[in-house]
């Protein structure tokens, strides 16, 4: 993707973002070309995130641990995430808990780069449909829904949403500083935002993505 294609696409998102009645950064940069990930890798983030986001509504971590090594994901976990499976269910503190109910957002937006679900509204919480789509872990339901996909979308749609998302951040995050409340959920779009950055950068670590703004 060519630079011009790149200030482009961050000059149609500026007015996008103008007609949602946001405020904007005109002096934020372009973003970097995409260095888009396989889709293996995709699918195995999106494995243990599934997985992991039951650990926050209460399922004990060795049955959520087995159910990863069983289904061959190790090799997925970040190292933040292996911490949290070594834990016994009552030494887990609020912010992992917390930290992996949030997990729906930057999943949500995964099974949207996936073409799972047909949009990505930051005005809008990840839907009631996402469990149906998913493994059912409860269920005793295998990986074969994850495993399966393979429609990953181009990289000028994919690389326009995280244009996006990183230009809603900044606004998010600067109404926050003013101290001021954003119209959307800051929460919401940062999650989304480091899925999609990660996403399109093999090098980032998904404990540490970029997430300046």
């Amino acid at each position: 993707m060519t630079e011009a294609q790149r200030t482009q696409i961050k000059e149609e998102n500026t007015d996008l973002i103008k007609t949602k009645g946001y405020r904007v950064n005109e002096w934020l940069p372009i973003l970097e070309a995409p260095d888009t990930r396989a889709l293996e890798d995709i699918r195995g983030r999106m494995s243990v995130m599934n997985a992991l986001i039951n650990i926050s509504f209460e399922a004990p971590v060795k049955i959520i641990k087995d159910w990863i090594s069983q289904s061959g994901l190790d090799t997925y976990l970040s190292e933040s995430e292996k911490a949290v499976l070594e834990k016994a269910d009552e030494d887990l503190s609020n912010l992992e808990i917390n930290t992996l109910r949030w997990y729906l957002e930057g999943l949500w937006a995964l099974m949207w780069a996936m073409g799972m679900i047909d949009t990505l509204d930051e005005k809008e919480w990840c839907g009631d449909e996402m469990a149906a789509l998913l493994p059912d872990l409860q269920e005793g339901e295998n990986n074969k829904k994850i495993e399966a996909l393979s429609n990953l979308r181009p990289d000028t749609e994919l690389y326009t949403m995280l244009d996006h998302y990183y230009r809603l951040h900044w606004y998010c995050v600067d109404e926050r500083i003013k101290g001021n409340e954003a119209l959307i959920n800051e929460g919401l779009v940062y999650e989304r935002r480091k899925a999609l950055e990660w996403l399109m950068n093999k090098e980032a670590d998904w404990d540490n993505v970029e997430m300046g703004t």
